[in-house]
């Protein structure tokens, strides 16, 4: 089963994905997929570790979330890609789709990405769909009934909440169920978007609490998510402060309920964080956050592997 994780491409998501990458955490049952929001030397960077490391990714041929699309000359160029075995060319179906957005190479794989069901209609009985590999959409049924075999589900299952300390009103929550790995109502591979959520802004927003948000797999095979929030959120004053009142609610959290697949490296390099007197700052924060969940990820499709093959 193909796990999809979703990201922008903004600056800390992509050094996410370059260092996992370096590290050999992505296997060939995990295929990143990046939708870009800026003409950046991260992004052409990241692009080019997956070259080097020959590991299956996807860039999203017409972004759809910011003016990254809309200009032709780049900064930073990405690297040419589209004749790599392992390059899975990949679109969104909205108004400036082209069907040579997915267009392949007799080795390759392609992917679709559908959000919109009345758009979707109009080309349901065109070549485009019978040509592509995947359709990834959300847990809709009238889409899953057209799509059929080709369908994977792209959900958002992370809860957004406009104010952070708003996390603390429920400290822990469902994220995937315990079927999640085997797909059992027909889907063909899955994807999210972490714990970043589908919304985009292209600007962080100041806040006045600081929450660390950690993924982990219950004894059932379920994944849920805690958050950890700071104390002092009367204002946005003291941001170092809030992160080790953060810290100092997960540090025992974890002592008490993680082990196993679920202590991860990234994880315990944010623990580390916790012993010191250093703020990181929220970029790293969110950088080991999205390495923790995508580590586990990982162990996970080689556990759940390998427990397939002794059946």
């Amino acid at each position: 089963m193909t796990y999809y994780p979703y990201f922008r491409g903004r600056m800390y998501d992509l050094l996410a994905l370059k260092e996992l990458c370096e590290e050999g955490w992505f296997n060939s049952q995990i295929v990143p997929i990046i939708e870009p929001v800026r003409d950046s030397k991260e992004l052409q960077k990241t692009v080019q570790t997956f070259i080097d490391k020959k590991q299956s990714f996807s860039v999203i041929a017409n972004p759809q979330v910011s003016v990254y699309g809309l200009n032709d000359t780049k900064l930073y160029p990405l690297p040419d890609v589209y004749n790599l075995d392992f390059y899975v060319p990949s679109a969104i179906l909205a108004a400036d789709f082209r069907s040579d957005f997915i267009e392949t190479l007799p080795q390759q794989k392609s992917i679709l990405i559908v959000n919109n069901y009345e758009l979707f209609k109009v080309y349901r009985d065109t070549t485009v769909l019978k040509k592509v590999d995947k359709v990834l959409i959300p847990n809709v049924a009238r889409m899953h009934k057209i799509i059929g075999a080709k369908a994977a589900s792209l959900t958002d299952p992370f809860t957004f909440h406009h104010h952070v300390e708003d996390y603390d009103q429920l400290d822990d929550e469902f994220f995937e169920g315990p079927d999640w790995y085997q797909q059992v109502d027909g889907f063909k591979g899955f994807g999210d978007y972490s714990m970043l959520g589908h919304i985009y802004f292209d600007k962080g927003m100041p806040s006045r609490a600081i929450a660390i948000h950690i993924i982990y797999v219950t004894t059932d095979g379920s994944l849920r998510v805690h958050h950890f929030v700071s104390d002092s959120n009367e204002s946005m004053r003291g941001q170092k402060q809030k992160f080790f009142e953060a810290m100092n609610k997960l540090e025992p959290w974890v002592h008490k309920n993680i082990n196993g697949l679920n202590l991860t490296p990234a994880l315990e390099t944010l623990l580390e964080y916790g012993h010191g007197d250093k703020f990181p700052g929220l970029g790293v924060i969110k950088k080991l956050s999205i390495k923790h969940h995508l580590e586990l990820m990982s162990r996970l499709s080689e556990y759940t592997k390998k427990s397939s093959s002794s059946i």
